[in-house]
């Protein structure tokens, strides 16, 4: 395989729904991640190739649940490998295992169908900013933002998160959500931090009513909630976002 190439997908994977397309308590707030981009011409078999590849894992007993995802908006073409829910601890006993084992056949199976891979390692952010689906939801769409935020401004971004899940949160506001940020802290520019909203269909992604707008000025006022807004737009250099479709035919489950 190669790891030349960098991409923005990467930094968008991190908020992932834990299972494989399944809203469930994770036993850790650590996950891995691939971004893997076939050469071009190639999508079609390096698809097929993946699904043959999770089948391999499947019989092998493969203890990670690895679920697989691709995009509906944005940059198309790659497919996003996650593995959520663990400990660093996990990383220890999965290397000594089958980790191994796992990636030589993946290099067998679809690496000659591959231009490049991009990996990570995030951590999920403290629950009091997230607001999940009960268990079991089976989310089929996660709508993923990426902000980039300006060096050294990751507690101010996350102070004023805080007060507007509050907000939120005391309104009953519908939607589903999770945070997280790479444990690596940065991409090339500065520090990120990764919202996923979750949703089980395209029906789910509407506009909620009432608005984030409407709920926020509510409850700061007209004033207040341009003071928040402002304060938000110093500490970002700006967002990305992209929609993926969980894939689990492509997914590694276990039943």
């Amino acid at each position: 395989m190669k790891y030349p190439r960098s991409s923005a997908l990467v930094l968008m994977t991190a908020a992932l729904g834990a299972g494989p397309g399944l809203a469930q308590a994770p036993a850790g707030n650590v996950a891995r991640m691939y971004v893997v981009t076939p050469k071009p011409g190639m999508g079609a078999q390096a698809e097929a190739a993946i699904r043959m590849h999770a089948q391999w894992r499947k019989a092998s007993h493969d203890p990670w649940t690895w679920s697989v995802y691709t995009p509906e908006t944005g940059e198309l073409g790659a497919f996003l490998i996650r593995s959520g829910g663990h400990a660093w601890s996990d990383f220890d006993a999965y290397d000594k295992g089958f980790g191994p084992q796992g990636a030589a056949r993946f290099d067998a199976d679809v690496g000659p169908l591959v231009e490049s891979i991009r990996s990570q390692i995030d951590v999920m952010l403290p629950e009091g900013l997230n607001n999940p689906p009960p268990p079991n939801t089976n989310i089929q769409f996660v709508n993923l933002t990426t902000f980039h935020l300006r060096a050294g401004m990751e507690p101010q971004f996350l102070q004023l998160v805080g007060q507007a899940v509050g907000v939120l949160k005391s309104a009953n506001w519908p939607p589903r959500w999770v945070w997280a940020m790479p444990a690596s802290g940065s991409d090339d520019l500065g520090p990120t931090i990764i919202l996923a909203g979750l949703a089980e269909n395209w029906a789910a992604m509407k506009d909620p009513d009432p608005s984030f707008d409407a709920v926020l000025t509510k409850s700061m006022g007209k004033d207040g909630f341009t003071k928040w807004q402002a304060a938000l737009n110093q500490v970002i250099r700006g967002t990305t976002q992209v929609t993926l479709r969980y894939r689990p035919d492509l997914s590694v489950t276990m039943p």
